[in-house]
């Protein structure tokens, strides 16, 4: 590896907690968290205002295979989610679209079941761009290489052979907030509609080849030409993935094969229209909508929007089988990165990078002040211990809290983070060394545990879940 300048030098020897700890100094090296998180690789890009500051690799593609470059190609995953919201809020800027109109006054060929909970609200862009659409499918996971690949509308029909079921909507649109990669996947059908081309080629046509993002591809399988170019997938055992890189067919929800520095490049832009700058992307009006949150959730149109004035920034993850990845970028200061790692267990290794990357590239705003811990101990527990229903924010059925080895642990059944311990903090809020979020308590008459609300970031709520009765 070449010489490292001062702040990448610093980074590599500087990855932090998730959450710090009033009292705590760790610091970790980038090898030491590769290590233990049994991650062969992580590729990084740091940026501000128009420039990309570093970009670097570290780690290997795969076990005794060449060292990741700050220019390798990994899958993004969910990233392409923002990518596809940006080409259809091109349609909006083109009139050719309105935001708040009924998405099925556009569809042709396939349209949104109509039922109880659409005849009352008609689902709209705005609501699939948001994930307020009431749409069902949360993700679509990994799909075998030997098998055909699912055409879009057998996806949103659920037919052969597709993996998951029919898309539909099954809770009142603009209720809430339910992360839908089938809604995304309506999208899509929308753009390749109203283009009549697929999206991959869209994509490639309107975003990547203006910006000079070259190492970046919708094309499904991963393309032969860049194979040699890419970091192959790995499970947490350390296994690589069948066919070595995930094949994901649905394309605007997680198809998307990137670079560190390309996916930076895209933010960057996203962050020109904002400001009204000349960029190849959207209007300022239009990508002033992007960036706010809609109707209170967590979510603005496509990205995630967390903060507000000097700190308020975008962000979008992306998690698939064999590779996790994060990026962020405050809108008014301009510093941003990206976080493309080749392992499941890359899911936590990437908030002790972003930290990392905070500490080294100056992210005022970023890092949230330590945490004090406050013991629970004894009976005070069992307040908590129980299973709580989740009734909005994600689409998985319970929290599990339970005693082990004398401290709390929680669960979210079905998702991909493991068991952790949780502790409380001075506000009587819980955390974890797995994730930013912190959760709320709200207590029943009993004085135990009823309600536990999940922020992401400040006070934007991501999930709430209600205790069940234990004779249930």
């Amino acid at each position: 590896m070449p010489a490292l300048g001062a702040a990448l030098q610093e980074f590599a020897h500087g990855l932090l907690p998730v959450n710090p700890v009033e009292g705590e100094d760790v610091r970790w090296t980038v090898e030491e968290r590769l290590e233990y998180y049994n991650c062969p690789g992580v590729a990084i890009c740091a940026f501000r205002d128009n420039a990309i500051v570093e970009a670097a690799g570290f780690g290997v593609t795969s076990p005794g295979g060449p060292a990741i470059g700050g220019e390798t190609i990994f899958a993004g995953a969910s990233i392409s989610k923002p990518v596809t919201a940006v080409l259809a809020l091109q349609l909006v800027d083109q009139g050719r679209v309105d935001l708040d109109r009924p998405i099925n006054d556009y569809l042709e060929s396939w349209k949104v079941p109509e039922n109880d909970f659409t005849r009352r609200v008609p689902v709209t862009l705005r609501h699939l761009l948001s994930h307020r659409a009431g749409t069902t499918v949360h993700g679509f996971g990994a799909y075998a290489h030997d098998r055909p690949a699912p055409s879009l509308l057998d996806v949103l029909n659920g037919t052969e052979p597709s993996p998951t079921p029919a898309v539909e909507v099954d809770k009142l649109p603009g209720e809430s907030v339910r992360y839908s990669g089938g809604g995304t996947s309506v999208v899509q059908m929308l753009l390749e509609e109203m283009s009549g081309t697929d999206f991959a080629s869209l994509a490639r046509e309107k975003i990547f080849e203006p910006l000079g993002m070259s190492r970046t591809t919708f094309k499904q399988p991963l393309p032969e030409a860049l194979r040699p170019l890419a970091a192959k997938g790995h499970h947490v055992d350390g296994r690589v993935v069948d066919g070595a890189y995930t094949f994901t067919p649905q394309l605007a929800a997680g198809g998307i094969y990137t670079s560190a520095p390309d996916y930076a490049r895209f933010m960057i832009e996203c962050r020109n229209a904002w400001l009204g700058r000349g960029n190849v992307l959207l209007a300022q009006e239009t990508a002033r909508q992007m960036m706010e949150n809609q109707g209170g959730g967590q979510f603005g149109l496509g990205w995630e929007i967390f903060g507000s004035g000097a700190d308020k920034r975008f962000a979008h993850g992306g998690s698939n089988e064999g590779y996790q990845c994060n990026t962020t970028c405050n809108l008014e200061q301009g510093w941003g990165g990206v976080v493309l790692t080749n392992c499941l267990s890359g899911l936590m290794l990437y908030y002790e990078v972003m930290n990392g990357m905070a500490a080294a590239f100056d992210w005022q705003g970023y890092m949230r002040a330590p945490r004090r811990i406050v013991p629970i101990v004894g009976e005070d527990m069992q307040r908590y211990v129980g299973r709580y229903r989740i009734v909005s924010g994600i689409d998985a059925p319970y929290v599990d809290i339970w005693v082990e080895d004398g401290k709390l642990h929680s669960h979210v059944a079905g998702l991909i983070l493991p068991p952790r311990p949780i502790y409380m903090d001075e506000t009587g809020r819980f955390f974890t060394q797995q994730v930013p979020s912190e959760t709320a308590v709200e207590y029943g008459s009993d004085g135990r545990a009823q309600t536990l609300i999940s922020y992401a970031a400040g006070d934007i709520e991501f999930l709430r879940a209600e205790r069940v009765p234990e004779d249930v």
